[in-house]
């Protein structure tokens, strides 16, 4: 269909900043969700209709060696673990290959925005433009200080920094100062492995924060006395073994928190596996998790103006899902089924 037709799509929409459902319909055009209204429509698609996800914190780089023994955190990613031996020896080819099949993964499950924690320095964040290439989705690529370096790639929307413990603070204040002057936000993963790094993480100052697991109580007032948002990813949390994040205190801090699958060798990208665990293991809030996953990641990327939610003026990255589908046949309601048990067999159709 050309792009400047239009697509009216029909059924219970997930609508709004506060993600309310409403039967009815919207009309897409040119990519843009032209209007919603109440009434019956002949449609183009019919389901339940949503936003799309916004994947917060990846690591793509490590699609081509996926699921490594079950290793301490240390070992496995960090310097001088089994990540990065692997990037060391694996050929440039198959590291492509592997980021874009996952690429494709997110797209076919719903994702249509994500921030990668770029390793590899240039050549690495070259590497992620080429197996972007020609797919629908936006990117938003967070580039490593390496060494003594503390400039990141132009192409880069910021800095991603691994753990204030890996490098030396100087460098680290070093790298900042010159993201800062170059326009550019700054990252940090802190409190995975332990809650050491987190005030030189804070001290900082950076735009958003990865993980957290491990924050305690004064640390979390902190983070949220300095309006960070922060990205979870309890899939990753589970398998290196460093402990669930503290979700709903978080929340009720009044942090902004994001949500993220974190290394590909370790989960896949599928944004319906981590609301499901968020859901049942961490917070039974339904329209919370949703938001996390859609509208929060938003934020955090800087693009909830345009994407994120169901509105008016935004552009159409929406969802079809089929709630008569066999998994999602007598469900007591829309969101809770999509946050809860739905997965990507049950996607009608993605824009």
């Amino acid at each position: 269909m050309p792009r400047s037709s239009e697509i009216l799509i029909s059924g219970t929409i997930i609508y709004g900043d506060d993600f309310q459902t409403l039967e009815g319909y919207i009309s897409i055009r040119d990519g843009i969700i032209k209007e919603v209204g109440r009434e019956k429509v002949d449609a183009d698609f019919e389901g339940i209709v949503c936003p799309r996800f916004v994947n917060a914190h990846v690591h793509v780089g490590d699609s081509a060696f996926k699921d490594p023994p079950f290793l301490p955190l240390s070992d496995l990613v960090g310097p001088g673990g089994l990540k990065s031996c692997l990037l060391e020896k694996t050929p440039r080819d198959l590291l492509i290959e592997g980021m874009r099949r996952s690429l494709l993964d997110m797209a076919a499950t719903g994702t249509f925005a994500f921030a990668d924690f770029r390793e590899g320095g240039e050549q690495g964040v070259k590497m992620l433009l080429e197996a972007q290439q020609g797919l629908p989705l936006i990117s938003r690529i967070l580039g490593r200080p390496q060494y003594n370096e503390t400039e990141i790639p132009k192409e880069c929307w910021g800095l991603g920094i691994s753990s204030t413990r890996d490098h030396e603070l100087e460098l680290l204040k070093r790298a900042v100062a010159w993201a800062r002057r170059a326009g550019q936000v700054v990252a940090i993963h802190a409190g995975e492995a332990g809650n050491d790094d987190i005030a030189d993480a804070l001290r900082l100052e950076p735009d958003f924060l990865v993980h957290l697991n491990c924050a305690s109580q004064e640390d979390l007032n902190s983070v949220a006395k300095a309006k960070i948002p922060v990205v979870v990813c309890p899939r990753s949390n589970l398998v290196t073994g460093v402990g669930l994040p503290d979700v709903l205190r978080m929340l009720d801090l009044g942090i902004t928190v994001g949500v993220g699958t974190d290394n590909v060798m370790l989960n896949s990208p599928n944004m319906f596996e981590e609301m499901q665990l968020l859901a049942k293991a961490l917070l039974h809030d339904d329209r919370q998790v949703f938001k996390m996953c859609t509208l929060n990641g938003a934020k955090i990327m800087g693009i909830d103006q345009r994407a994120g939610s169901i509105c008016e003026g935004k552009e159409a990255r929406v969802m079809v899902i089929n709630g008569r589908s066999n998994n999602l046949w007598g469900s007591q309601g829309p969101l809770a089924s999509i946050v809860r048990r739905a997965r990507p067999s049950d996607i009608v159709a993605v824009f």
